[in-house]
């Protein structure tokens, strides 16, 4: 039976993708650079490692970190405007209920995502949050590989629970199971063709958790 929840913070837990997209275009018109044409294209665009987002998008190496401070400082100011996913108080909850150990890993900077969850106290059950130090939202991998030999967690019964590749990258060097959400930074298509399991929505994804044997 699954015993741990690896969850991912943002588009998964948090919907803050609309708000990315319109930080990427006000970010854009800074720098007189073309907008994304829509949400659509934003999802279809949007990687990781963010550095490679940017550089679609039109910023060069040469300017990235500056534009990542531009960006992390607009986000980190109006952040506090961004609901929650659908489901996401239900959903962990009832996992809570099921005896199910939780932890958000993240590719957010360390503080700046403590600073999120503050704000947010419905997931102080969950186990110290995890992420990177910082802003320039790299890889997670090596962030999972610690907290895999830290906790006592098994890959066998831990699903990671994200909204992009990347999530599926890091589930699979943890050797986890994963569940990719539908409704995050990537488009649904995208996600699929990774071959990891897709749920429409939380509260499918919790229906595929206590599925799994």
């Amino acid at each position: 039976m699954i015993d741990h929840i690896i969850w991912d913070w943002n588009g998964t837990l948090l919907d803050d993708v609309s708000f990315g997209y319109r930080l990427a275009n006000w970010l854009l018109s800074q720098y007189h650079l073309p907008q994304i044409e829509n949400l659509e294209t934003y999802r279809r665009i949007f990687t990781f490692p963010v550095k490679d987002y940017y550089n679609a998008i039109g910023f060069g190496d040469d300017i990235f970190p500056e534009v990542a401070v531009k960006w992390m400082d607009k986000y980190m100011a109006e952040e506090h405007e961004c609901p929650l996913q659908p489901g996401a108080l239900e959903v962990t909850r009832l996992f809570r209920e099921k005896g199910l150990r939780q932890v958000i890993i993240s590719a957010s900077q360390l503080e700046n995502l403590k600073f999120q969850l503050k704000e947010r106290p419905f997931f102080d059950y969950f186990d110290p949050p995890r992420g990177r130090g910082d802003i320039y939202a790299g890889s997670k991998i090596e962030i999972a590989l610690d907290w895999m030999k830290t906790s006592g967690a098994r890959g066998e019964t831990t699903v990671f629970i994200g909204d992009t590749l990347h999530d599926y990258d890091a589930a699979q060097a943890i050797g986890c199971r994963c569940i990719l959400v539908e409704g995050g930074h990537q488009l649904p298509e995208t996600l699929k063709k990774s071959g990891a399991i897709v749920a429409g929505d939380l509260a499918h994804a919790a229906e595929i958790v206590f599925s799994m044997e």
